[in-house]
């Protein structure tokens, strides 16, 4: 977990690479009438699924205030967000990028409302507010402009 005391320039940093994290995204829709442009969208948004609900474990397991049954549920919560990311990208054109714009949404709320998330740094909170609105626009702007 990140301590609220990072250092200015590691806090900018952090938020950049958060940031600079969408290009792949913005990259993939401006290339969206290609036969890359799609699978490649589903793909990158699917490691960055992985990513977050990984770092869910490794936020739960660091706070000893957790219970065994929260655990276990951010555990499986985390999980379930991936298997339904994993079949969406396999199985779904598409449709896909409206289910996964709603997966990124639900990571933002589930760090948002679960208690082991509220010592998050608030830069931190911030960035992933805006990385997920911006994530969740590109997805339903690419829905819309896919042939």
């Amino acid at each position: 977990m990140l301590s609220a005391s990072r250092s200015l320039f590691d806090q900018r940093l952090i938020t950049l690479l958060g940031y600079a994290g969408t290009l792949p995204m913005v990259i993939c829709i401006t290339f969206l009438e290609t036969r890359w442009g799609l699978p490649l969208l589903k793909a990158y948004s699917l490691a960055i699924i992985a990513f977050l609900a990984g770092s869910w474990w490794t936020t739960a397991l660091l706070q000893r205030s957790v219970s065994a049954r929260q655990l276990r549920q951010i555990l499986l919560l985390s999980n379930l967000i991936v298997i339904v990311a994993v079949l969406t990208v396999t199985f779904l054109d598409a449709l896909a990028l409206l289910i996964i714009a709603s997966l990124f949404a639900f990571l933002l709320i589930g760090e948002r409302s679960l208690a082991v998330f509220s010592l998050q740094p608030s830069y931190y909170r911030a960035m992933r507010g805006g990385v997920s609105a911006l994530v969740i626009d590109l997805h339903l702007t690419a829905f819309f402009r896919t042939p």
